[in-house]
This record gives structure tokens, sequence and C-alpha cells, in this order.
């Protein structure tokens, strides 16, 4: 099936969409990769700036949160109080701070990108070749039934873990 035409209105929006995504994806994977090749250079990292983190202890409103399975609360109003208007100013300006903030986050989002123009490519298009489906009803069910016996012995694993807090034995089962 040979379908030629102009683009439809979602096509130029999804690219014009997904386009800025990537490039600021890959704008933030440099930053990242100058950053932490700055930081690895003799000379920089001295010993008379490191903190000795054992000495810190956590506050008890802190650990009270995290065991009530919160999260601990940022430190900057800033951030909490900021609007959708200001990351999509800051997203757009290309704001280094939050290129690296969001850096995973951005590579999900081309990820999925990359997804749906594959996709796009496989059912839309002829440039991979089409070919001739072959069912098997009875391989099927052995795979399903198989599948679902892997999963359900794999679940059955218990886990001893300890908290990080009181020490004690946790005994999770999957």
């Amino acid at each position: 099936m040979v379908i030629y035409g102009p683009l439809t209105p979602g096509q130029v929006s999804f690219f014009l969409g997904i386009m800025p995504i990537c490039v600021a994806w890959i704008y933030s994977e440099y930053l990242e990769n100058r950053k932490k090749s700055s930081s690895s250079k003799p000379g920089r990292n001295s010993d008379v700036n490191l903190v000795d983190l054992g000495e810190e202890t956590v506050k008890e409103d802190d650990r009270a949160v995290l065991l009530e399975g919160g999260a601990l609360q940022s430190a900057s109003p800033r951030v909490r109080n900021s609007s959708v208007t200001s990351h999509i100013v800051r997203f757009l300006t290309l704001d280094e701070s939050f290129l690296l903030e969001n850096r995973l986050t951005l590579r999900a989002i081309s990820e999925f990108g990359a997804l749906l123009i594959y996709f796009y490519i496989c059912d839309r298009t002829n440039l991979l070749g089409e070919s001739k489906k072959s069912h098997n009803r009875d391989l099927f069910w052995f795979l399903y039934f198989l599948l679902i016996i892997v999963s359900a012995i794999t679940s059955f694993k218990i886990h001893n873990d300890k908290s990080p807090f009181s020490g004690k034995m946790i005994i999770v089962f999957e």
C-alpha cells in the first residue's frame, strides 16, 4: 500500500514538537558530558574543599517524612512555586541548569518520539518490505503459558532487606 500525499497538520505538529525536545536533549547530554569532564581534570578536586558527609545527621522530621513514604522537601521555595510558563520559558531559552535537571525526562520523550517515528515508517511507508504472516495457534498458547509460569515462579522470591533507619529486617514478598 503506497500512500503519498501532502503532509497532514498532525504530522507537521508532531515534528515541530519533537524536534526541539530532541535538540534540547542532545544539548543537555553535551552539557552533562562537559560538566563531568571539567570536574575530572587534575587540580580541580581538592581534599580541602571536601565535606565529611558522615558527620551530617538526618533531621527527625525528614526521617519521619521518608518513613511515611513521602519525599524530602525542596530546600528552595522558589523551586516549589515555579509555574508551568517559567518552565516553558526556561526550556525555550535552553537554560543550562533546567536542561541538566530534566536531562532524563528529555531523553525519555526523545526515545518515545523516535519509536513513534519508527512505527510510522513501518506502518505508513514502503521503506521496509512487507512479509507474509504465519500463525501457529499451538505455539502461541504454549509460549503464553510458559511466560505466565516463568513470571509466577520469579515473583515468589522472598527478599530480606534491612531498613536504613532502624536496621531491622524487612521481609518483602513480590
